[in-house]
């Protein structure tokens, strides 16, 4: 067995048993994650975002009207809390708007959309722009998905909770899709894809600022890098102009104002500050992410390895080109830093847990496709040089390549528990998952009951990550119990202690 695994490295048969080793991983990963979907629940600002769409849905079943309401919660926010339009609009189609059943969808519909935006842009830019098979794209693909759903730094907020997914994962999605876009215009010049990619990136300007940034930065590098094969790619800073013009509405929001309070300044001189900053904690970020994913790191050296044997051969084959490596490699890492600017900006900190979890996540996406744009051109600017020699090589770098990853895995295997997998199964197999749906059931059966006004429920018990749930309190006037009883049509929402509960039932 050993000999037939190297026979086949040393023959460049390998990359065919371990593409759909990776695909079938990848597939198998999606298991526990998916098993999560049925006891998946709204919570905390879904039912403020979602109030008015659901009102309007319960009243007159009638599309229009949501879509009226959805518009009416947007100018709400947009004067009252923050500017960022397209994500108060997702926010207020969140699934139990619609059916207080529904919402097991998210954690599928995220996931789906993660994988469709990614494997969209790369099939673009790794088949039809560099003339890569389609099994080495699904090698490289399954690795690259795998590494962003297993090791993002908060799962909540990537895949469970639909106002943090559709905050933050949505977005990078729409990247993903307007840089498929981009390739696609470049290599057909049709219409279409300005069209598409406009809509996109315009609806990325109403969205996080964070990834709004990334997709400007990535589309101006894009500018650069294929403005020697078509002086028409110019004609792409129209969706660059239009999510500019989007982020300046968001920006220029009354509601930023109202949410960042009296310490809320637009000063030129706090942007080239923070711009300073983002640099040097940009920096640091690189190394520390590193430290903080170390199996996410172990599969990019896996990563760089099925790279460097597969355009050791398409380099030379195809005639491709990757001039000027550090510069564009610098262009990498600055996207990466300027996304840090927005929450410097702010005043807020990443380190310190000043900021919602899903700026790391974004962070981590974004270190993620820098590190993978980096490695691929400055692979395939080795491979031009070298002429596409070091087939004798195979076997070397692939075990030194594999060799160095598994070390890793092995010294930092407590890393593996931070994984969505084990997240998920361990939340299943311990039973925290089947209790947290009988009580969610309970919750909202009573909510549900028409014939109930001033609405009593016992605490929602056990620990709910990575699924998310903001608690009814005792205190009537408390937030969540105001928005929760305003979505159900309830008088009054107050909770009282489980043990309480279940002493006042056995009197009932």
């Amino acid at each position: 067995m050993k000999k037939i695994g190297i026979d086949l490295i040393e023959t460049g048969k390998s990359r065919a048993p371990l593409t759909w080793a990776a695909v079938l991983v990848f597939v198998l990963s999606l298991v526990p994650v998916l098993a999560l979907a049925g006891v998946d629940r709204a919570s905390g600002d879904d039912w403020s975002f979602g109030l008015l769409t659901h009102l309007a849905w319960v009243d007159t079943h009638s599309v229009w009207r949501v879509l009226q309401a959805a518009f009416a919660s947007v100018k709400k926010y947009y004067f009252s809390w923050q500017g960022t339009w397209f994500s108060v609009f997702l926010f207020s189609l969140q699934p139990e708007v619609f059916s207080h059943d529904a919402y097991w969808i998210v954690p599928v519909l995220m996931t789906g959309l993660l994988i469709g935006g990614v494997s969209d842009f790369l099939y673009c830019l790794l088949v039809r722009l560099l003339h890569m098979s389609k099994r080495d794209f699904l090698l490289l693909d399954a690795v690259l998905l795998l590494t962003l759903i297993q090791f993002v730094p908060y799962q909540t907020s990537a895949i469970f909770w639909y106002n943090g997914a559709a905050h933050y994962t949505v977005p990078f999605v729409l990247v993903m899709l307007a840089g498929a876009c981009f390739i696609r215009y470049v290599l057909d010049l049709r219409k279409r894809d300005i069209v598409l990619a406009s809509l996109w990136m315009t609806l990325l300007g109403g969205s996080n600022y964070l990834t709004a940034i990334f997709g400007l930065g990535l589309f101006f590098l894009f500018v650069i890098l294929f403005f020697r094969h078509s002086r028409k790619v110019l004609f792409m800073l129209l969706p660059m102009a239009l999510e500019a013009a989007g982020l300046l509405v968001s920006a220029l929001a009354p509601g930023n104002a109202v949410r960042g309070g009296s310490g809320y300044h637009v000063t030129a001189a706090g942007m080239i500050q923070a711009a300073g900053e983002a640099l040097a904690q940009g920096t640091r970020g690189i190394w520390e992410s590193f430290g903080d994913y170390p199996v996410a790191a172990a599969a990019m050296i896996v990563t760089a390895v099925f790279m460097w044997d597969i355009l050791r051969e398409k380099v030379p084959e195809r005639h491709l080109h990757f001039p000027c490596p550090v510069p564009v490699i610098l262009c990498f890492w600055g996207i990466y830093c300027a996304v840090y600017w927005p929450v410097l900006f702010v005043g807020g900190s990443v380190s310190d847990g000043s900021v919602s979890v899903g700026v790391p996540n974004t962070i981590f996406q974004v270190f993620l496709f820098a590190l993978f744009g980096s490695l691929l051109y400055g692979i395939g600017w080795i491979c031009e040089k070298s002429g596409g020699a070091g087939a004798r090589l195979r076997l070397p770098v692939y075990g030194a390549g594999f060799a160095a990853a598994f070390l890793i895995l092995g010294v930092c295997r407590a890393d593996l528990k931070n994984s969505t997998d084990y997240v998920c199964y361990y939340y299943i197999r311990t039973g925290r998952a089947a209790v947290y749906k009988e009580q969610m059931d309970e919750l909202t059966g009573i909510l549900t009951d028409e014939s109930v006004e001033d609405a009593v429920v016992p605490f929602i018990v056990g620990e709910q990550e990575p699924l998310v749930h903001l608690p009814v309190t005792l205190d009537k006037d408390e937030w969540t119990n105001q928005k929760m009883a305003l979505f159900f049509r309830k008088k009054s929402l107050v909770a009282v202690p489980r043990d309480e509960w279940e002493a006042q039932g056995e009197i009932r």
